[in-house]
């Protein structure tokens, strides 16, 4: 298994507190099946702009990496930031003050929980524009998606890969954002599951209870499609695996 989206790298967000914590994730992660991850941080947060965000971050991977090494733990940890969509963050990313995954044309992208609809679909079409392919990180817990999952369906249609956390699936965020979750499942609108883990003891790394709910209540298909399959294909730079999604029918 691949997982697209974890804070797994200390010092620099609200993930791992130390290299301790750190190395029990990856030591998590690996247990449980997975083994790379992109090491996604918060970057681009409101009011803190800071052109060395890159930098830092791979002063940190490099560390880290070398931690892995001595510690004998297998597992593939590459770049990526799970990217604050707002203002200048795509003259940020042309700069290089922001990182895509693993250096190919896909970013990771979260917005504020309330954000309108609209705001979406424009910073959506303004990063395509661009060049980017937007992986929109867990849209299930948006306001505006819970109350119109369509929305989804449409930014799936426009080629958006649409990323939904282990917690939502798992009913860890509440039973709203686990509906949400079983919808766009349901209706074949989601291209990765990620665990967005943050910590070895809350919102953790092992994959191991999503793996089984995934193949029980949606099948094995799907399992190795969200799982492996998609976000290999992201990371190397390819293509997804789409589905034929079901619209949405408000009739």
């Amino acid at each position: 298994m691949i997982d697209l989206h974890i804070h797994i790298l200390p010092g620099i967000d609200d993930g791992a507190q130390s290299w301790d914590d750190a190395v029990e994730m990856a030591e998590m992660a690996a247990e449980s099946g997975v083994d790379t991850v992109a090491a996604t941080v918060h970057s681009n947060l409101p009011g803190k702009p800071d052109p060395r965000e890159a930098a830092l971050y791979l002063k940190q991977l490099k560390e880290f990496r070398k931690i892995l090494e001595e510690e004998k733990i297998s597992l593939t940890v590459l770049p990526g930031m799970e990217i604050f969509a707002g203002e200048e963050f795509l003259k940020r990313l042309q700069k290089g003050q922001l990182l895509s995954l693993n250096q190919t044309r896909y970013v990771l992208m979260e917005f504020p929980m309330d954000v309108p609809a609209a705001e979406i679909y424009r910073v959506l079409f303004e990063t395509t524009e661009a060049g980017y392919l937007p992986v929109l990180a867990h849209p299930e817990r948006y306001f505006c998606v819970q109350k119109v999952p369509a929305h989804v369906y449409e930014w799936y249609q426009m080629g958006i890969v649409i990323q939904i956390n282990k917690g939502s699936i798992l009913g860890r965020f509440g039973k709203k954002v686990q509906r949400t979750a079983d919808s766009l499942l349901r209706h074949k609108i989601v291209t990765v599951a990620a665990s967005d883990a943050h910590s070895p003891y809350i919102r953790t790394p092992d994959m191991v209870e999503l793996k089984e709910v995934l193949r029980e209540n949606y099948g094995e298909s799907v399992r190795q499609r969200l799982l492996t399959e998609n976000p290999r294909r992201i990371l190397r730079g390819e293509k997804t695996l789409r589905t034929n999604p079901v619209p949405y029918d408000y009739s």
